[in-house]
């Protein structure tokens, strides 16, 4: 089971007397209760010190997890290198106190620890972690890295609280820890006889601003944490059902949901997984991805109905399961002068362009991603070699395209061209419009590539890319059509 650093029961500080353990705030003077005071924030801090012995990706998981966990005691949550933050004062009340709080969330977050630590294949100690809570972040996070385990009620009793931590605590860099201690300064409570502005002179309004967070005197911008989205929605049909049209209505209803979830957040969405499940029978899932993310219910719905039209399913459902794969921040575009256009399906702000992704997008899931491929360039002087294909909405590298014309047509095999009369024919008679390019390449390879190519017309208008070998016999061939 993975241990705090310290003892389990946080301090009170002042410290009360021996025989009484219980934590309760330090009571005003009599004439201060007359004025109402805004009480203020009260911050739970927990630091893991040897977190930063873990890989990045597993130390960001562990705080996420930590954070997530955090939520059930605390809706304003902030992150920090090795260390997490979260407001408690305003739910001391529903958790009958400091302690009570603290006993049951050190109970889950060492049951959390222990397992990530065997998740990860380290040891109890590299997750060993500190608590301590006082009215600034600042504050909770300098006694948790130092003494730990120790709560600080009163934003009065702060001096008193930080002044017993070691200079250490504050975590400064090498340098300017070496000057503090050469000025003889060993806890942070040498540093209240020191004059702000001597302090500011010599290291800077940074580490001076630092002191006044943590007692109270600055103010401390806070980041809340966000959890990653997630849409997880599940529905039980009231009778089992064959006919997949009769599940329309129910889908419809549960993309509805989706696009206010993605709206509400401003999101996109450019996967989803909608599960028929079946009774006794492995599930039938429909995944669902488009080139361009969205969030609209028509264009969403009419993807599903492709893919639902030609589905054959083994048994009748009798629950429908929808999740979103993957999210997309929500990128906002002008709208459309034009009368009738779609403002919500026209993401992309271009009519054309909109409606070739959605016509993309239904025909790769009506026959699939494999039939379905684009054409990339690639850096290669021989025609036969200077392209490729990749799949629909994959990113194309980006390489220099030649100044000469190319056709978008090539056949896989040059046809040789007759020469009757001193005129080329392939159907027709040939007539050369512009050229030569000539192409000289892949010598390394053992099958040189040595060509003059023009561009040409046959009598009846098509345009003809052609080329001539420049060794042996000197033959004519037709390589690719413009049109």
């Amino acid at each position: 089971m993975i241990k705090s650093t310290g003892t389990t029961q946080l301090t009170l500080l002042p410290q009360a007397p021996q025989a009484d353990r219980t934590i309760r705030p330090v009571r005003p003077a009599a004439p201060q209760q007359t004025s109402p005071q805004r009480r203020s924030s009260l911050w739970y801090c927990l630091t893991l010190p040897a977190l930063d012995t873990l890989p990045p990706h597993q130390q960001e998981d562990c705080l996420d997890q930590l954070a997530q966990l955090s939520q059930a005691f605390s809706s304003a949550i902030s992150l920090h290198p090795q260390a997490l933050v979260f407001e408690i004062r305003s739910g001391l009340n529903y958790f009958g106190g400091a302690e009570s709080l603290h006993a049951k969330y050190q109970q889950e977050v060492e049951q959390l620890l222990t397992r990530l630590a065997s998740n990860y294949g380290v040891s109890a100690e590299q997750l060993a972690f500190n608590f301590a809570a006082c009215p600034t972040i600042e504050g909770s996070l300098l006694l948790a890295r130092g003494n730990g385990n120790t709560l600080v009620y009163r934003k009065e009793n702060l001096h008193s609280a930080l002044g017993q931590l070691p200079i250490e605590s504050l975590q400064v860099k090498p340098e300017p820890q070496r000057r503090l201690i050469n000025m003889g300064i060993r806890h942070l409570g040498d540093l209240w006889r020191l004059p702000p502005a001597g302090l500011r002179r010599r290291f800077g309004s940074d580490f001076l601003e630092l002191i006044n967070k943590a007692l109270g005197k600055a103010p401390e911008p806070i980041k809340n944490y966000l959890p990653p989205p997630a849409f997880v929605h599940s529905y039980e049909l009231p009778y089992e059902v064959e006919n997949l049209s009769l599940l329309r209505p129910v889908v419809d209803e549960m993309i509805a949901q989706l696009c206010d979830f993605l709206r509400h957040r401003e999101l996109c969405a450019s996967s989803i997984k909608l599960t028929l499940i079946h009774e006794q029978r492995e599930a039938t899932p429909l995944e669902v991805g488009l080139r361009q993310a969205s969030r609209s219910q028509q264009h969403l719905m009419l993807l599903i109905d492709t893919h639902i039209e030609n589905l054959q399913i083994p048994a009748p459902v009798t629950a429908l399961h929808l999740e979103v794969i993957q999210f997309d921040a929500f990128m906002s575009h002008s709208e459309s002068l034009l009368v009738g256009v779609d403002k919500e399906a026209n993401n992309t702000g271009d009519p054309a362009a909109a409606s070739l992704e959605q016509f993309m997008e239904r025909l790769q899931a009506r026959l699939g991603g494999d039939p379905i491929k684009g054409l990339n360039s690639i850096e290669e002087h021989c025609p036969e070699y200077a392209s490729e294909t990749v799949r629909p909405g994959e990113n194309a590298t980006a390489s220099a395209t030649p100044k000469n014309p190319r056709p978008l047509w090539l056949l896989d095999e040059p046809l040789r061209l007759s020469l009757r009369r001193g005129s080329l024919y392939h159907r027709q008679a040939i007539t050369l419009l512009s050229g030569p390019e000539r192409i000289e390449a892949r010598w390394w390879s053992g099958s040189e590539v040595c060509r003059d190519y023009y561009v040409a017309r046959e009598t009846g208008g098509s345009r003809l890319w052609i080329y001539r070998e420049r060794e042996g016999d000197r033959h004519w061939y037709l390589h690719g059509y413009f049109a």
